[in-house]
């Protein structure tokens, strides 16, 4: 049976990276969207008969979650205007696939999250949150691999890029006003950090982070408030790890993910994985393809169809990428006291 989808939302990122996951799923079928203008939910997807609904037209939200063939929806909205939209979606009894965060904040996700699992989770509607670097190849073949460091000992996580026109791939998702003039917490940080975070928290597998410190510092002009993150995490098992994220580095290169165990380590970038084990490497090349997205959305798609959640969409799990992204900030703001999370377990 296919379900039937809206999106809510209808900027860049639904229009280059979930259409095509969604045109990639059989089981779901587009068949409106919702934008506060007309003028922007008239612009996506113009090749489709699609009903189009916005603040300023004739119909708008309530219309469009009224509609009985409509099922589901994904949201892809500023950081800080979600959580209306997931509450309102879910209320009226529709499946959710919001884009990460949770929320703008551990104490609005929390919130959100109780509610969701008292009041909608027992009537069936589901909630999941879109993280695409859980769905990166590297990432997950990387994953994959930890049985064979024996017990991790160090991991480090490098991002680097510069955030200034003309100098970054993705310039374009960053020029959008609401990433230029944030009302989120942390700017940049979290909005790109919280992805980086998810894959760190992924690839370390079920150990969990116990302490953050952290120097969070702003070195240009491009972005505000803050551009460059210093962090220390130790996880419970007694890991110890980094994670350097600057929006302002010309080291872009050397970006990606390492973990380090008993008996050898691995490195995962974009579209390549190493890993020395007891003295030799292995190199595999994994193509990233529409930022991994495609694989989300069909995953949330053909879970969607049998009434489950990917573990990796978990809201809980996007809470515990939130919150350390959050206590870094905190840590930073307090010259590097030590924060602690109350909020990296999630049940299986």
């Amino acid at each position: 049976m296919t379900i039937g989808l809206a999106l809510i939302g209808a900027g860049l990122f639904m229009q280059d990276a979930h259409l095509p996951g969604i045109e990639a799923s059989p089981n779901i079928e587009l068949k409106a969207v919702y934008s506060r203008s007309l003028k922007s939910a008239s612009a996506i997807a113009t090749e489709l008969p699609l009903s189009r609904y916005a603040d300023d037209a004739g119909e708008g939200l309530q219309q469009l979650l009224e509609r009985p063939d409509i099922q589901a929806v994904i949201i892809a909205l500023p950081i800080t205007k979600q959580a209306h939209y997931i509450r309102a979606a879910l209320a009226a009894g529709k499946h959710v696939l919001s884009e990460k965060p949770t929320a703008k904040d551990v104490a609005e996700a929390v919130d959100l999250i109780q509610w969701y699992k008292a009041e909608i989770a027992p009537k069936g509607i589901t909630w999941a949150v879109a993280e695409n670097w859980r769905y990166l190849d590297t990432v997950r073949y990387g994953r994959e691999q930890l049985d064979r460091l024996g017990k991790i000992r160090q991991f480090r996580t490098q991002v680097y890029f510069d955030c200034r026109p003309g100098k970054f791939k993705h310039w374009r998702y960053i020029a959008l006003p609401w990433r230029q003039k944030p009302d989120h917490q942390g700017g940049i940080i979290l909005d790109i950090g919280v992805h980086h975070i998810a894959a760190t928290r992924y690839l370390l597998g079920s150990d969990r982070i116990t302490r953050v410190n952290a120097s969070v510092t702003a070195f240009q002009d491009a972005l505000s408030p803050a551009d460059t993150v210093d962090a220390i995490f130790q996880t419970e098992s007694g890991a110890q790890g980094t994670f350097q994220f600057s929006a302002c580095s010309s080291l872009e290169q050397d970006s990606g993910y390492t973990v380090v165990g008993a008996n050898g380590d691995i490195r995962a970038k974009e579209e390549v994985v190493e890993v020395h084990v007891d003295g030799k490497e292995e190199v595999k090349e994994l193509p990233l393809v529409s930022m991994a997205v495609v694989s989300e959305v069909k995953a949330w798609a053909e879970a969607l169809g049998k009434g489950a959640v990917p573990l990796e969409q978990r809201p809980e799990e996007a809470l515990a990428d939130l919150e350390l992204i959050e206590l870094i900030l905190k840590s930073g703001a307090q010259n590097g006291v030590s924060q602690v999370p109350q909020h990296q377990k999630v049940d299986v």
